[in-house]
């Protein structure tokens, strides 16, 4: 190599050496934590340890803590909610697909439960329809219909006695029917008789050999927090 040419590429690297140092070193992009979200995270966990033993106590964490006046040792009260109005939502979810919100059904399909004297009549034959179904021809309303009405008992829908009790009051009830309250007592008692029987009934079955009718209770109330069973599909 000339001295000419070695001469040129010495300050060519003279002229670069600077600027190798101008730009910075390549890192891994990790930076430290911010020191205020250190305090605040250790401010935040002082305060919830104080929170903690201030409303944890002997009754155990409640939600219902941020309640100024809250008294985790005061009485609890049961809300309390009629067969009616918990029928009400029995019969949404599980037959206004069918007899339809306004009780009238559907013709020729469904029959009617507003007016119906198989609805509004023996306790007892109302509650063998619901637990063991009903099949086969039944007038209703002066209208003849064939068809297959489902079981709520154990052997179909499997309801909860309460949950019968609920539906049948709430249609005895509604759409201008006048009958007594059908209480979960009276529910049970049918359910010890019919729960093991396996097929529907007849219309003409279904008021063969009736017992007395039963009288109601009408200050029998049952628990809010029950759930209602939604409906079958």
């Amino acid at each position: 190599m000339s001295d000419e040419q070695h001469t040129k590429d010495s300050g060519e690297q003279d002229l670069h050496d600077p600027l190798k140092f101008e730009n910075e070193e390549p890192s891994t992009g990790d930076s430290p934590i911010p020191i205020f979200l250190l305090f605040l995270l250790a401010g935040l966990c002082f305060w919830g340890g104080v929170y903690l033993v201030q409303f944890g106590g002997e009754s155990g964490f409640s939600k219902e803590a941020y309640t100024l006046d809250y008294d985790p040792h005061a009485d609890v009260v049961i809300v309390q909610v009629s067969l009616f109005d918990r029928g009400a939502k029995v019969y949404q979810a599980q037959c206004a697909a069918c007899h339809q919100g306004t009780g009238l059904g559907v013709a020729g399909v469904y029959p009617p439960l507003a007016a119906s004297g198989w609805v509004t009549g023996h306790q007892e034959s109302l509650a063998r329809i619901l637990i063991n179904g009903l099949n086969g021809p039944i007038e209703v309303v002066g209208k003849s219909y064939n068809g297959n009405m489902p079981a709520f008992g154990p052997n179909g829908l499997n309801l909860k006695p309460l949950d019968i009790a609920g539906v049948l009051t709430y249609i005895r009830q509604e759409w201008g029917n006048e009958a007594s309250e059908f209480t979960e007592a009276t529910m049970n008692s049918y359910m010890d008789q019919y729960a093991s029987r396996a097929t529907p009934w007849t219309a003409e079955e279904v008021v063969l050999d009736l017992g007395p009718e039963p009288v109601a209770d009408a200050s029998v109330a049952v628990e809010a927090g029950a759930p209602v069973p939604e409906a079958a599909h």
